[in-house]
Protein backbone atom coordinates (compact mmCIF):
# COMPACT_ATOMS: atom_id res chain seq x y z
CA UNK A 1 0.00 0.00 0.00
CA UNK A 2 2.89 2.35 0.74
CA UNK A 3 4.19 1.83 -2.82
CA UNK A 4 0.80 2.78 -4.24
CA UNK A 5 0.66 6.03 -2.29
CA UNK A 6 4.24 6.91 -3.28
CA UNK A 7 3.69 6.27 -7.00
CA UNK A 8 0.28 7.80 -7.13
CA UNK A 9 -2.42 5.22 -7.78
CA UNK A 10 -3.85 7.08 -10.76
CA UNK A 11 -0.44 7.09 -12.46
CA UNK A 12 -0.01 3.38 -11.78
CA UNK A 13 -3.41 2.50 -13.25
CA UNK A 14 -2.90 4.84 -16.21
CA UNK A 15 0.52 3.35 -16.90
CA UNK A 16 -0.88 -0.18 -16.80
CA UNK A 17 -3.73 0.64 -19.18
CA UNK A 18 -1.44 2.47 -21.61
CA UNK A 19 1.08 -0.39 -21.48
CA UNK A 20 -1.59 -2.99 -22.28
CA UNK A 21 -2.89 -0.85 -25.13
CA UNK A 22 0.57 -0.41 -26.65
CA UNK A 23 1.29 -4.13 -26.45
CA UNK A 24 -1.90 -4.92 -28.33
CA UNK A 25 -1.66 -2.43 -31.23
CA UNK A 26 1.84 -2.89 -32.59
CA UNK A 27 2.18 -5.24 -35.56
CA UNK A 28 3.94 -8.53 -34.99
CA UNK A 29 6.98 -8.86 -37.27
CA UNK A 30 8.75 -11.86 -38.73
CA UNK A 31 12.32 -12.90 -39.36
CA UNK A 32 13.24 -12.66 -43.01
CA UNK A 33 15.73 -13.74 -45.62
CA UNK A 34 16.81 -11.08 -48.09
CA UNK A 35 14.14 -8.44 -48.41
CA UNK A 36 10.99 -10.55 -48.03
CA UNK A 37 9.11 -9.52 -44.89
CA UNK A 38 5.68 -9.89 -43.35
CA UNK A 39 3.79 -8.70 -40.30
CA UNK A 40 0.52 -9.56 -38.60
CA UNK A 41 -2.00 -6.92 -37.63
CA UNK A 42 -4.79 -7.69 -35.19
CA UNK A 43 -8.17 -6.87 -36.74
CA UNK A 44 -10.26 -8.31 -33.91
CA UNK A 45 -9.23 -10.53 -31.04
CA UNK A 46 -6.35 -10.78 -28.63
CA UNK A 47 -2.58 -10.80 -28.90
CA UNK A 48 -0.36 -11.51 -25.90
CA UNK A 49 3.19 -11.55 -27.22
CA UNK A 50 3.25 -14.38 -29.76
CA UNK A 51 0.00 -15.92 -28.45
CA UNK A 52 -2.88 -14.81 -30.66
CA UNK A 53 -6.59 -15.43 -31.08
CA UNK A 54 -9.09 -13.86 -33.44
CA UNK A 55 -8.98 -12.24 -36.86
CA UNK A 56 -5.62 -11.05 -38.18
CA UNK A 57 -4.29 -9.58 -41.41
CA UNK A 58 -0.98 -10.77 -42.79
CA UNK A 59 0.80 -8.18 -44.91
CA UNK A 60 4.02 -8.98 -46.72
CA UNK A 61 6.16 -7.87 -49.60
CA UNK A 62 9.42 -8.54 -51.35
CA UNK A 63 11.57 -7.37 -54.25
CA UNK A 64 9.91 -6.43 -57.54
CA UNK A 65 11.36 -9.59 -59.12
CA UNK A 66 9.19 -11.90 -56.96
CA UNK A 67 6.54 -13.60 -59.11
CA UNK A 68 4.40 -15.21 -56.39
CA UNK A 69 4.02 -15.56 -52.64
CA UNK A 70 2.75 -18.54 -50.67
CA UNK A 71 1.71 -18.57 -47.00
CA UNK A 72 2.17 -21.75 -44.97
CA UNK A 73 0.92 -22.65 -41.50
CA UNK A 74 3.08 -25.50 -40.17
CA UNK A 75 4.17 -26.47 -43.71
CA UNK A 76 0.56 -26.54 -45.00
CA UNK A 77 -0.26 -24.04 -47.77
CA UNK A 78 -3.05 -21.68 -46.71
CA UNK A 79 -2.83 -18.88 -49.30
CA UNK A 80 -1.18 -18.12 -52.64
CA UNK A 81 -0.96 -14.87 -54.62
CA UNK A 82 0.76 -13.81 -57.80
CA UNK A 83 2.97 -10.76 -57.46
CA UNK A 84 5.38 -9.47 -54.85
CA UNK A 85 2.94 -8.35 -52.12
CA UNK A 86 0.19 -9.94 -50.08
CA UNK A 87 -2.61 -8.73 -47.83
CA UNK A 88 -4.53 -11.70 -46.45
CA UNK A 89 -6.98 -11.98 -43.58
CA UNK A 90 -7.44 -15.13 -41.51
CA UNK A 91 -9.17 -16.27 -38.34
CA UNK A 92 -7.17 -18.38 -35.88
CA UNK A 93 -10.31 -20.39 -35.01
CA UNK A 94 -10.23 -21.87 -38.54
CA UNK A 95 -6.93 -23.61 -37.74
CA UNK A 96 -5.80 -25.98 -34.98
CA UNK A 97 -4.87 -24.27 -31.72
CA UNK A 98 -1.32 -24.56 -30.47
CA UNK A 99 2.14 -23.75 -31.79
CA UNK A 100 2.01 -22.52 -35.39
CA UNK A 101 4.91 -21.60 -37.62
CA UNK A 102 3.81 -19.03 -40.21
CA UNK A 103 6.06 -18.96 -43.26
CA UNK A 104 5.90 -16.71 -46.31
CA UNK A 105 7.80 -17.98 -49.35
CA UNK A 106 8.40 -15.93 -52.47
CA UNK A 107 9.85 -17.14 -55.77
CA UNK A 108 11.41 -14.63 -58.16
CA UNK A 109 11.71 -14.70 -61.95
CA UNK A 110 15.04 -16.60 -61.81
CA UNK A 111 13.70 -19.31 -59.47
CA UNK A 112 15.40 -17.94 -56.36
CA UNK A 113 13.42 -18.52 -53.16
CA UNK A 114 12.92 -15.94 -50.41
CA UNK A 115 11.60 -16.92 -46.99
CA UNK A 116 10.22 -15.10 -43.94
CA UNK A 117 8.83 -16.92 -40.90
CA UNK A 118 7.64 -16.45 -37.35
CA UNK A 119 6.28 -18.73 -34.63
CA UNK A 120 2.98 -18.07 -32.89
CA UNK A 121 0.63 -19.87 -30.55
CA UNK A 122 -2.97 -19.93 -31.75
CA UNK A 123 -5.13 -19.77 -28.62
CA UNK A 124 -8.49 -21.48 -28.42
CA UNK A 125 -11.44 -19.17 -27.88
CA UNK A 126 -11.88 -20.27 -24.25
CA UNK A 127 -8.21 -19.65 -23.38
CA UNK A 128 -8.34 -16.22 -24.98
CA UNK A 129 -11.55 -15.36 -23.11
CA UNK A 130 -10.03 -16.46 -19.79
CA UNK A 131 -6.94 -14.30 -20.32
CA UNK A 132 -9.08 -11.30 -21.30
CA UNK A 133 -11.31 -11.71 -18.24
CA UNK A 134 -8.24 -11.92 -15.97
CA UNK A 135 -6.82 -8.71 -17.45
CA UNK A 136 -10.14 -6.91 -17.01
CA UNK A 137 -10.40 -8.18 -13.42
CA UNK A 138 -6.84 -7.08 -12.60
CA UNK A 139 -7.42 -3.64 -14.10
CA UNK A 140 -10.70 -3.30 -12.16
CA UNK A 141 -8.98 -4.22 -8.90
CA UNK A 142 -6.23 -1.66 -9.54
CA UNK A 143 -8.81 1.03 -10.29
CA UNK A 144 -10.74 0.19 -7.11
CA UNK A 145 -7.54 0.26 -5.04
CA UNK A 146 -6.55 3.58 -6.59
CA UNK A 147 -9.87 5.19 -5.79
CA UNK A 148 -9.95 3.54 -2.36
CA UNK A 149 -6.62 5.11 -1.46
CA UNK A 150 -7.90 8.49 -2.63
CA UNK A 151 -11.11 8.17 -0.59
CA UNK A 152 -9.08 7.23 2.50
CA UNK A 153 -6.91 10.33 2.03
CA UNK A 154 -9.98 12.53 1.74
CA UNK A 155 -11.51 11.00 4.88
CA UNK A 156 -8.33 11.71 6.90
CA UNK A 157 -8.50 15.44 6.04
Amino acid sequence: MKLLTQLGPQRLVSGLIIGLFLLSVFPIGATAQGTLTFSLHRDFGTAFGNSISGTFSLSGSGPDTIQNLTVYFNDTEVDFVEGNSINWQFHTGDYPSGATNITLIGIDNTGETYTASASFVFLSGSTSNTITILIIALTSILVLVAFGVRVLRLRKK
